[in-house]
């Protein structure tokens, strides 16, 4: 039985935060199976996932930090291969995020990402961080409610 092209369904479009990935590289006690099956999913093209330097960036220095250099670097390799979108982060990303910083409660590393998903017209975002709740434009999708 062959799969017909409208039988396969349609990717969810997400921007992934570094925890998530922290998360599943680490086998977070609460958050690591959840973790590892949107990173599967990542995997299997059934998320179109987009990040950034940054987050790549974070996952690394925290699992050098927590771990070692060689976990970093093999997990940094992982990641580097997924079928994901990674993003740079420029001067004009800045200066939106002052903006989005000025009047929501999220840190500024956050407010990086969400000009970033503003820009590439994603509104999701796969993550464990509560600072982007309210954000207006911006769903929130937990690792246990994935």
């Amino acid at each position: 039985m062959s799969v017909e092209q409208n039988d396969i369904p349609l990717a969810r479009r997400a921007f992934v935060d570094s925890n998530i990935f922290i998360y599943a590289a680490q086998a977070h006690p609460k958050f690591g199976e959840a973790c590892k099956k949107i990173v599967e999913d990542i995997e299997c093209r059934k998320i179109e996932a987009t990040t950034s330097v940054l987050n790549i960036a974070e996952v690394a220095e925290v699992i050098d930090r927590n771990v070692d250099r060689k976990a970093a670097i093999n997990v940094t390799e992982l990641l580097l291969a997924l079928p994901m979108n990674i993003e740079d982060i420029v001067k004009e990303h800045e200066i939106d995020a002052l903006t989005i910083f000025s009047s929501q409660k999220a840190n500024y590393f956050d407010t990086i990402f969400v000009a970033l998903m503003r820009e590439k017209f994603i509104d999701t975002i796969i993550t464990n961080d509560s600072h982007f709740e309210g954000i207006k434009g911006i769903n929130m999708i937990k690792p246990l409610d994935y």
